[in-house]
C-alpha cells in the first residue's frame, strides 16, 4: 500500500503531538497462515514482538515520498473502507509508539501511519484478530 496523501512535516508533528504516550493500538490486514501472521502481499510473515523496517523492499518511487515502513490504519473502520469486501484477509489488531512514526497520511480518506517499528500480537490472544 502506499499513502494517496502524505501530510506535511508541519501536520505531521502536531498530529503526533496528539497522540498518547506509550502503545497505540492500529489495524492491519493480513493472512494467517500456519499459525502465523503474514501481510497482505505475503512477501512478510510477522514475528510475534518488535518487527523492524529495516529488512522491507522500497519500491514506493511515486510520490508523496516516504520512506519505506509498515502502514497501519488508525482506526478499524478506515481499514474496512479501504478494503475490497470479498477479501478474504483477517482484520489484526498491532502495536506502534508514537516515536516509531515516520510519515502519516490518507489512503481512501483514512488516516494511516507509516512506521518503521510495529509490534506483532500473538495469535494466543483472542483479541488480536478483530474480524
Amino acid at each position: 500500500m502506499c499513502l494517496d496523501k502524505r501530510f506535511s512535516p508541519e501536520v505531521e508533528k502536531k498530529r503526533i503531538a496528539k497522540l498518547p504516550d506509550g502503545l497505540i493500538t492500529v489495524y492491519k490486514a493480513a493472512f494467517i497462515t500456519d499459525s502465523h501472521i503474514c501481510s497482505w502481499l505475503r512477501e512478510r510473515r510477522y514475528i510475534v514482538g518488535q518487527n523492524e523496517a529495516k529488512d522491507l523492499s522500497d519500491w514506493h518511487d511515486r510520490p508523496p515520498r516516504y520512506g519505506i515502513g509498515f502502514h497501519s490504519f488508525a482506526t478499524l473502520r478506515g481499514l474496512k473502507r479501504y478494503l475490497n469486501p470479498v477479501e478474504t484477509l483477517h482484520l489484526i489488531k498491532f502495536q506502534i509508539r508514537k516515536e516509531w512514526i515516520t510519515a502519516i497520511g490518507k489512503q481512501k480518506k483514512c488516516i494511516v501511519y507509516v512506521t518503521d517499528r510495529i509490534i506483532s500480537p500473538s495469535l494466543k490472544d483472542k483479541k488480536a484478530v478483530v474480524a
